[in-house]
């Protein structure tokens, strides 16, 4: 993984789906005035991507080709040079979505990992922690996005898999308790970050 040297600060919201990784980046963002995005990311390439997980027509190792794609797109585009002017980014969503969701639908994980050895290794990464029966009824509640990822089973392996990542990787992370109040989870995330 490419390591920082960067004068900005990279942080990254993961969680499953229903965590409420897009309430809490943007919020976030706006109180450290840092810029906002998100994966797949807004370009064509993340845009094609969002087409190829919305049925079944890809396999899972040309899915995970795309976002590995789309990351480094994103990356080039986006958050590397925002970094280098020394701004804060925050993305909802980054590889540790890759190295989760992918390996459940089936590509290797050892592979998966390869294919995003050159994406920057964030400053700090915040997993909200949610038992994925509460994050599904969020997203039934929310209406949902229509992709393959919006399944129960499926999100209860994505729940245990993030947990592990902790530990698993040498990096900055820490797990957030998303099931309590948005308020009271800001709260934590700012807590941690701050640290």
């Amino acid at each position: 993984m490419r390591t920082r040297d960067y004068p900005g600060r990279f942080i990254v919201i993961e969680g499953a789906d229903g965590a409420g990784t897009t309430t809490q980046s943007k919020q976030l963002a706006d109180e450290l005035d840092a810029h906002w995005t998100y994966e797949p990311s807004g370009n064509k390439i993340g845009k094609f991507v969002d087409t190829m997980i919305s049925g079944d027509d890809f396999s899972p190792e040309a899915i995970a080709l795309g976002f590995a794609a789309d990351r480094m797109a994103h990356l080039e585009e986006e958050i590397l040079p925002r970094l280098e002017k020394g701004r804060t980014v925050v993305c909802d969503r980054y590889y540790h979505s890759s190295f989760v969701y992918q390996p459940i639908l089936g590509a290797d994980r050892t592979w998966v990992e390869e294919l995003n050895k050159h994406a920057l290794v964030p400053d700090q990464t915040v997993i909200l922690d949610i038992a994925a029966e509460e994050g599904m009824e969020r997203v039934s509640e929310r209406g949902h996005d229509g992709n393959i990822f919006e399944d129960l089973s499926f999100q209860q392996k994505v729940v245990i898999q993030y947990q592990e990542l902790v530990e698993d990787l040498e990096e900055d992370i820490t797990l957030v308790d998303a099931s309590q109040p948005i308020d009271a989870v800001f709260a934590d995330i700012i807590e941690r970050i701050e640290k």
